[in-house]
């Protein structure tokens, strides 16, 4: 044998060593007799790991022999760990059934830490909203779902417009941040009525992470963020759905949607893409020609889609546009110049996102690079007073007041960032990053003299430390620190100011996780927040108070808020036989220093009307949240959620005074924050007599008693203080589902929201209301019935 041949033979025959050393793993992954797409499986071990195809297959080459753990996981399912043997040179094959996860215990959830962690280890805890809340509940947009969480709210705040604000712990929308797949580009524009806008059915979830604990996202999440998660392709599969509603049993309410879904056979490509269409007619709940309910015309569609370069690389993208068209007040057959009182949006919006995801050979190490965007283009209507001239009129000052009355606002958000994490040991999660947010924002309103012109950029880097000491204790330390330049013009009518604002704001934060026994975990977190002194989405809305359009002002030395938030909590969570069960209580508390307060009603000589937005001298929410949540079997699912809170100023705060020393009234104070309850919640009953085909469904929400400000003097804005009686909605769904052959599918359904028509009853009258006088439910009795008809 030529001895040059001697090297070459020992390569092969280590290659051969090498290779009779190994062994594959394959087998299928299933779920109540049906196979499961994108299942997790994964050697912990060896950090190898793979996802089950299109027909549920998975298969993991090149282990190593010897007996390994093997996780199962998937969305929906309960986890599962066998134990595998894997000899040299064979394929060991072996079949896996998850069990059902009725509670999404083990959903995993990407807001609390801002890494993927099964939610019920998360040391934050996230609540989840999903689609089977939105469908048992025939919630149609976001907003319509949003209360069947711990500590949220949805609250309408203008019979004119129907603008509606999310409120968290008792704190009003602008301390809340929205999030669109993890990234802040929700702005202050599309605030005002964005989560009306949103259609359920682009939403995969909702994840809720209540408090300060989520400072990461930025320090204005003082209340919590709310993080909406649009639908990813996870199979082949298509949906079409009709409803028909009818408010008040009167006027009609019609939606169409589609949804659908392509991927390849090995889920290394896909596209998702969903489409909505709403037409909904005005309502009238006091028979004066004024509506309480909108006219409201939705169009929405997008698509999000995904590519694998690699095993451990991952690109995403997506779209939406929204074109939404909402009216209010009376004569809705004339222009809104022509009417009595009108309040008029067209919004057309465009996001868009992308990311890009990397992880290292041995899977320590990720990197996340992403850009999302969001652009506004808003014209508006706010005036009251018109008329149809005939020839020979002659132009008033009204006239032209409700000729000038049309406006034209835009708004651009842009964020971008890269994310580091890096797994030093088993005990020790690094994860790091910065980014660049930018928000523009111009409102324009010639014909009051009103100007907004404001840009906000921010510079924001943060690092978190999640260490486990022990098996039972789990902290997270770390924090933000943003960089704020705010410049901004706001003019109205004479008068103007300009704010050249620099901020450099730390953001700490604690968060700790300690496992008590089973199925018990104790949970605290600490966090401080700030809301800079800029147009917020509550400023942004405008009403109208005796026929007269009211605007916000900033008052010239509006000094920056700041809070510290605290949360504390126990969750316990147990099987009893095939009963699932979930506890939480959680108790909050949030002091806020220099708190914006809106007050100092005043009448201009232009015909327009003021109120000012003031720092006050402080204020804090605090209470406690309490869930109980039970599943038995995938039959029948119970889930309920109550608030308890307190919240007030630290000292009286002043509403309104009288301008002139020989007024009578006295001044109105409070220590009330108002429109915030003392008790509300929900419940849901979620059960299925024949399962798979018959569904009933009853929800129900309910809002306590509450003390809201009502102007009943526009000439002076005396403002009275009302407490409002409690409300308790009704929600029924049935739905019948028929499996065709072929993975054809049609579900008939049908039901009713607020059964006994728990709803306000002294609404104002007439264009001189007070429109912002709205509280309790923000829908009458109204019936539905509709239709889906799907393949998967």
């Amino acid at each position: 044998m030529p001895l040059k041949a001697i090297p070459l033979l020992l390569a092969l025959h280590l290659c051969f060593s090498a290779s009779s050393q190994t062994g594959n793993l394959s087998g299928i992954i299933t779920a109540e007799g049906q196979v499961l797409t994108g299942a997790n499986l994964y050697l912990p071990d060896l950090e190898m790991g793979t996802s089950s195809a299109a027909d549920g297959s998975y298969r993991i080459a090149g282990i190593p022999a010897g007996t390994h753990q093997l996780q199962a996981s998937a969305i929906g399912h309960r986890s599962v760990v066998v134990e595998v043997e894997i000899r040299s040179g064979m394929e060991a094959m072996l079949d896996i059934t998850l069990p059902p996860d009725p509670l999404s215990l083990e959903q995993v959830v990407v807001t609390g830490t801002r890494t993927e962690l099964s939610r019920y280890q998360a040391p934050v805890i996230v609540a989840t909203l999903g689609s089977r809340t939105f469908e048992s509940t025939q919630s149609l947009s976001l907003s319509e779902g949003l209360s069947f969480s711990p500590g949220l709210r949805l609250e309408n705040n203008c019979q004119n417009c129907g603008f509606t604000q999310l409120r968290m712990n008792g704190l009003e929308g602008a301390y809340s941040q929205i999030l669109i797949n993890s990234r802040p580009i929700f702005s202050a524009l599309a605030g005002v009525y964005g989560l009306d806008m949103l259609p359920v059915n682009m939403v995969d979830r909702v994840e809720i992470v209540r408090g300060g604990g989520s400072a990461l996202y930025g320090g204005s999440a003082i209340a919590g963020t709310v993080n909406i998660i649009t639908k990813d392709p996870v199979l082949n599969a298509f949906e079409v759905g009709f409803n028909q509603s009818y408010t008040g049993l009167e006027q009609p309410d019609r939606t169409l949607t589609f949804n659908g879904s392509l991927v390849a056979d090995g889920l290394e490509k896909g596209i998702s893409f969903f489409g909505y269409h709403r037409s909904r007619q005005p309502w009238d709940a006091n028979g004066d020609g004024f509506s309480e309910l909108v006219l409201l015309r939705n169009h929405t569609i997008g698509f999000d889609a995904f590519w694998k370069p690699g095993e451990r690389s991952k690109v995403k993208a997506g779209v939406y546009a929204i074109n939404e068209f909402r009216r209010g007040g009376n004569a809705f057959d004339r222009q809104p110049h022509q009417a009595d009182l009108a309040e008029q949006l067209a919004h057309r919006i465009l996001g868009t996102h992308t990311s890009y995801e990397r992880y290292s050979l041995d899977l320590r190490h990720k990197l996340a690079l992403y850009a999302s965007a969001q652009f506004v283009q808003r014209d508006s209507y706010y005036g009251a007073g018109g008329r149809v001239l005939q020839p020979g009129d002659s132009l008033t000052q009204t006239d032209l007041l409700a000729l000038n009355a049309y406006g034209r606002s835009s708004d651009a958000s842009v964020v971008g960032g890269a994310q580091y994490s890096f797994e030093i040991s088993k005990g020790i999660l690094l994860t790091a990053g910065t980014e660049a947010q930018a928000n523009t924002v111009a409102d324009a309103m010639p014909g009051y003299g009103r100007y907004v012109d404001q840009s906000v950029a921010t510079l924001g880097s943060y690092t978190q430390l999640e260490l486990k000491p022990t098996t039972r204790l789990t902290l997270l330390l770390g924090g933000r620190f943003d960089h704020v330049r705010n410049h901004g013009t706001h003019r109205l009518g004479s008068d103007s100011h300009t704010d050249r604002l620099v901020l450099n704001v730390p953001v700490p934060r604690l968060s700790a996780m300690y496992t008590l026994a089973e199925g018990l975990k104790l949970r605290g977190s600490y966090a401080q927040g700030y809301r800079a002194p800029q147009a917020f989405d509550e400023d942004l809305h405008l009403e109208t108070v005796g026929g007269t359009v009211r605007f916000v002002r900033l008052a010239a030395d509006l000094a920056t808020e700041r809070s510290a938030s605290y949360t504390a909590s126990a969750e316990y969570s147990r099987w009893f036989g095939k009963v699932q069960t979930n506890f939480v209580a959680e108790g909050f508390y949030t002091a806020l220093h220099n708190p914006f307060v809106l007050a100092d009603h005043e009448l201009l000589p232009g015909g327009i009307a003021i109120i000012t937005k003031r720092n006050g001298d402080g204020a804090y929410v605090q209470g406690m949240n309490l869930e109980a949540n039970a599943a038995f079997t995938s039959r029948l699912i119970v889930q309920t959620g109550a608030t308890v809170q307190s919240a007030r100023y630290t000292t009286e705060e002043t509403l309104w005074s009288p301008e002139d020393g020989d007024d009578p009234l006295p001044p109105v104070t409070t220590t009330h924050l108002l429109r915030t309850p003392d008790v509300y919640g929900y419940a849901t009953v979620l059960y299925s007599p024949v399962p798979k085909k018959l569904t009933l469904s009853w929800s129900g929400v309910y809002t306590g008693r509450m003390t809201v400000p009502h102007v009943t003097g526009p000439e002076n804005g005396y403002t009275e203080l009302k407490r409002t009686p409690a409300f308790f909605e009704n929600n029924l769904r049935v739905a019948y589902t028929r499996q065709g052959k072929d993975s054809y599918r049609i579900q008939l359904f049908c039901g009713v929201h607020n059964l006994f028509n728990s709803f306000q009853r002294d609404f104002d009258t007439g264009p001189g209301r007070d429109a912002g006088y709205v509280y309790g439910p923000s829908r009458p009795r109204t019936v539905f019935a509709g239709v889906k008809i799907g393949y998967n």
